[in-house]
């Protein structure tokens, strides 16, 4: 007897082009599938509209629909099936339409590379839940029912969840990558994880900040250049682009970049090629490309500081990350991460907040998002000894951020628990100034004893209900016990 997870999974193969589709089919022997070969998107979809295929790969451009179309509609017929495309074409707005609309899951360049090609499809299949291989990548520990930590992030909270699932798949589409996110939310940590958990995971993965460069600077940065391509260039060196070979290029705050090297970025975004300054030699670019902002590129776009074309080259997949003020209990989580490692780090004993830290740092709105929340730790271990962080010491590194309300409470609290302390009473320290209950205490008593005992007569002199009296006479018994 057959069962579901003896079954093996169907590959759907879908060219025009015979040698092709042959060629393919090849590539993909050395995985346990049951393979079907189509020659064309008819004859696809006659198959699809009696059978489930688990992951249909489907050439682009074809004679009686494109490749998106015919995914289009398996993605109608059976939503659960993963769908490639497959293209020799850098049709970059169609490939992000396709993406947008869930039409396709992945995106595969001809000429293919074999191992990459078989590494995508395992994924693909993975996804469908129809290999019986690890669901969870090597760099995921899941640490309880909630809590998963992947490639260096901790998390619990359901959004932050969802794009770790996003980055499993951005991981695998061979297109480039936009990640969106306030200051300080983990964007570099994000395209380290799609570096991670991609084909190019062994390979380089190289990050750069284009907002720390001058034009002329940045561009021989990414492209290289020759000696004597300009003023000061003494000797021949490589750029990024070159550097990167086969791994990962991560280019953070992009829209920064200027105008007249946005158009060159265009180009070597569209031709997979680029030539270094002052050299006549034209280079492949073979690198992923991630780029970041703390703006969206649309926002820039708007504005006037971004190309339009540029930005639906770049804007393919987007990964936007919440703040951490949005991120619910990750907030104390990553403390608590950060508390353990870095105490770890600088040889210290901390162990745990307080009650009244863990409160200040669910309630204060970390404007520097994790960044801030690692520092501020940091700081606080290398400059006290002690097993708990208290509020006081959570208190010094981010007073400059607090709202002058909140400052001023819990100056108010801090000065009420050092009298306290101390065994100073308010009434002493603030004369003709006396607790609340002490006030209703006292004429509670004076109305009683004015009415000789009566309680419901002084209930009607106080506007109250007797009930209250009896509760509050009740509860000052207990006090005084």
């Amino acid at each position: 007897m057959v069962t579901d997870n003896d079954r093996q999974p169907t590959i759907l193969l879908v060219d025009d082009e015979p040698a092709l589709l042959s060629a393919l089919k090849r590539s993909l022997r050395q995985i346990p599938a049951n393979i079907v070969c189509c020659h064309s998107p008819g004859t696809a979809l006659a198959y699809v509209e009696d059978n489930q295929p688990d992951l249909v790969i489907s050439d682009h451009r074809m004679p009686q629909m494109t490749g998106a179309e015919l995914l289009s509609q398996v993605a109608e017929q059976w939503p659960t099936t993963q769908r490639i495309l497959l293209s020799a074409y850098n049709d970059f707005d169609t490939v992000a339409d396709a993406f947008n609309q869930g039409v396709i899951h992945r995106y595969i360049t001809k000429p293919w590379d074999n191992d990459e090609l078989r590494f995508i499809v395992m994924k693909a299949l993975e996804a469908a839940n129809t290999q019986p291989v690890q669901t969870v990548p090597a760099n995921t520990t899941k640490t309880s029912d909630t809590q998963i930590h992947f490639h260096g992030m901790v998390a619990e909270d359901s959004a932050m969840l969802a794009i770790f699932e996003e980055v499993k798949s951005a991981a695998t589409t061979n297109v480039p990558v936009f990640i969106t996110g306030e200051t300080g939310t983990g964007k570099e940590l994000i395209a380290k994880a799609c570096h991670g958990e991609s084909y190019r995971k062994d390979a380089t993965f190289i990050a750069m900040n284009c907002a720390n460069f001058n034009e002329q600077l940045m561009e021989s940065q990414l492209f290289g250049h020759k000696k004597g391509a300009f003023t000061g260039a003494t000797s021949s060196q490589e750029g990024l682009f070159s550097v990167c070979a086969s791994g990962t290029l991560f280019l953070d705050e992009i829209t920064t970049i200027p105008a007249q090297l946005q158009a060159k970025l265009l180009r070597v975004i569209q031709e997979r090629e680029f030539t270094p300054l002052g050299s006549h030699v034209v280079q492949p670019f073979k690198a992923q490309l991630i780029t970041a902002s703390s703006t969206t590129l649309r926002e820039a776009v708007n504005s006037g500081k971004f190309r339009e074309d540029l930005y639906y080259r770049l804007n393919v997949i987007t990964i936007s990350l919440p703040p951490l003020r949005a991120r619910g209990s990750d907030i104390i989580l990553i403390a608590n991460h950060f508390l353990k490692r870095l105490s770890q780090q600088e040889h210290k004993s901390f162990e745990r907040f307080s009650p009244a830290a863990q409160k200040l740092i669910g309630e204060f709105r970390w404007p520097g998002n994790i960044r801030q929340l690692e520092n501020v730790i940091h700081s606080i271990i290398a400059m006290n000894t002690d097993v708990e962080v208290s509020a006081q010491m959570l208190l010094k590194p981010i007073k400059d951020d607090m709202n002058p309300t909140v400052l001023a409470q819990e100056q108010a609290t801090r000065e009420i628990t050092s009298m306290q302390a101390s065994g100073t009473t308010l009434s002493s320290h603030l004369p003709g100034i006396r607790p609340l209950w002490q006030v209703e205490k006292e004429a509670i008593e004076h109305a009683i004893e004015h009415c000789g005992g009566n309680i419901p007569k002084a209930a009607v002199m106080l506007e109250i209900n007797p009930s209250t009296i009896y509760r509050k006479l009740q509860s000052w018994v207990k006090q005084d016990r």
